[in-house]
């Protein structure tokens, strides 16, 4: 999906493995237009003991910046490549890369921080039409959750395991909130969503995907659990309707109703048994 490419292409685009390989080139110092200008490929600031800590590069299309501090290992780089993509690294004393700060030329921007052993743990981002991107990693470097928005109306959430697995996503489509939970082998087991009226419904499948428990509210009163075989078909109905009737049925393997019991809303028991073709067999009360 174009958010996880976000934080691979454009970390990757930047820096590469390694942050912060900068190859110098030697340059000259040009003629001086003024007095007041001094124009050069490359210039070097030392400190008191002739260490370079400041070096800047204007060589083959690429400008480069980089510092270092009193301990010659931690430093800072700022570079813009010939194709216009720029990026900024911090290295920690250990020359360990934990901040990269940077953007493409087509429009990809992202922020990747990195723990002390310079594993990416955080990345956040856009791509080049604008969606926000937010990622935090295992030590593993696999991707434990996910954070992403789409256009005006979705947005997601999305956790993995340990491996990289999706095994939940909390989402928001078309401006419907909706929740997924899966596997360990990514196949969705729960669903729960609020359709297009805000009523809620739910569904629970099996191994295999099949649809096996579907359970929902409508805005008109009416509530229910549906339990389906193997094949999707609803065999036992268990509801509260409306009209203050509660009870249960039970229907064949083709989905007709076989038998009910039901309880009035006048607080009368009934109960019912159908054949195959909806002929009465058994009532009571008669």
């Amino acid at each position: 999906m174009k958010s996880m490419q976000l934080v691979l292409t454009v970390v990757a685009a930047l820096c590469g493995g390694a942050l912060v390989q900068w190859l110098w080139q030697p340059a000259s110092v040009q003629a001086q237009d003024d007095a007041d200008t001094l124009k050069a490929k490359r210039l070097e600031l030392v400190d008191d003991r002739g260490r370079v800590r400041i070096r800047m590069s204007a060589v083959g299309g690429t400008t480069e910046f980089e510092m270092w501090g009193d301990d010659m290992n931690t430093n800072v780089a700022v570079r813009i490549k010939k194709d216009g993509a720029t990026a900024i690294t911090m290295n920690d004393a250990k020359q360990k890369s934990r901040v990269l700060i940077g953007a493409t030329a087509d429009g990809w921007s992202a922020i990747a921080m990195a723990d002390k052993e310079g594993r990416q743990r955080v990345g956040l981002g856009t791509d080049k039409e604008g969606a926000p991107t937010l990622s935090l990693n295992y030590a593993n470097g696999k991707i434990a959750s996910l954070l992403s928005v789409q256009g005006e109306k979705d947005s997601v959430l999305i956790m993995n395991d340990p491996k990289g697995e999706n095994i939940a996503a909390f989402g928001n489509s078309d401006g419907r909130p909706n929740m997924l939970l899966m596997d360990a082998k990514g196949n969705e087991r729960m669903k729960l969503v609020l359709k297009d009226d805000s009523s809620p419904a739910l569904m629970m499948r099996d191994g295999k995907g099949k649809g096996r428990l579907v359970a929902g509210v409508n805005t008109d009163g009416w509530a229910g659990i549906g339990v389906m075989d193997e094949t999707e078909t609803v065999r036992t109905l268990l509801f509260s309707d409306r009209g203050g009737d509660n009870g249960l049925t039970i229907s064949d393997s083709k989905g007709k109703s076989r038998s009910a019991l039901v309880v009035t809303n006048k607080d009368k028991p009934a109960l019912q048994m159908l054949d195959e073709n909806g002929n009465e067999l058994f009532k009571a009360p008669r």
